[in-house]
């Protein structure tokens, strides 16, 4: 014998219902999103600093002095952020005037604005004594930093080159002069507080390209500046 058919069951609420929860489902979840993206003014503020790159070359993985951490951020905190960052963009464009875009970058980090200058730019091979020729691009650091940085870290940087002499027995001493010598000048002539100012020699262990060919030691060969969000 066949089996009577079941009727099929009636939905419990009309096919509109079904259709309109989804659509309020999906309307909360989105003013949810929303409202988060209200607070994240820090990953805005990212997203704008970000700009700089691209304009400049760039350092591509390796930041020897940015210390990548979570910062609490104030108001105060952004609002001097985005000036720093304003005085980065003024000195970006003193780099673009000055023709130096190959030898000087600048980057956004999420612990501040870290620009990095070939020694070239600034010393003799195996020296610590400033170029005069280096005297305005320093002017304008200082310019940039002088108001609004509340700490600036100088890093210095070798090849692995060996140095032996009666200055600097080693590259530790060549790299560390180095860093000192751009700290004196800012605080001299550019009027820069001391007071936030950190000075540091890497010697050559911490390159940002294979010491294989004369390119990319000359790339090692470089002077730091991070300026912190601090």
């Amino acid at each position: 014998m066949k089996k009577e058919r079941q009727a099929p069951e009636l939905p419990s609420a009309p096919f509109w219902m079904t259709t309109y929860g989804d659509m309020v489902t999906l309307l909360l979840a989105f003013f949810v999103l929303l409202l988060s993206f209200a607070n994240m003014d820090e990953a805005k503020f990212e997203e704008a600093a970000h700009s700089l790159k691209g304009a400049l070359g760039v350092l591509n993985s390796y930041e020897s002095i940015s210390k990548e951490k979570a910062i609490d951020v104030t108001e105060e905190d952004m609002n001097r952020r985005m000036d720093i960052y304003e005085s980065m963009v003024g000195l970006e464009t003193i780099v673009k005037e000055m023709n130096m875009q190959d030898k000087i970058s600048i980057k956004s980090t999420k612990t501040g604005i870290l620009i990095e200058m070939g020694d070239q730019v600034l010393f003799s091979k195996g020296k610590a004594d400033l170029k005069p020729a280096a005297f305005p691009i320093l002017n304008a650091v200082g310019k940039s930093i002088r108001d609004q940085a509340k700490e600036v870290l100088i890093g210095g940087h070798t090849d692995n080159t060996p140095v032996h002499n009666e200055q600097f027995p080693s590259n530790w001493e060549l790299s560390a002069a180095r860093a000192i010598e751009v700290v004196k000048y800012l605080v001299k002539k550019t009027g820069v507080s001391p007071g936030i100012f950190g000075a540091v020699g890497y010697s050559e262990f911490r390159p940002v390209a294979p010491n294989d060919f004369p390119d990319n030691m000359q790339k090692n060969r470089r002077v730091e500046f991070l300026v912190t969000w601090k």
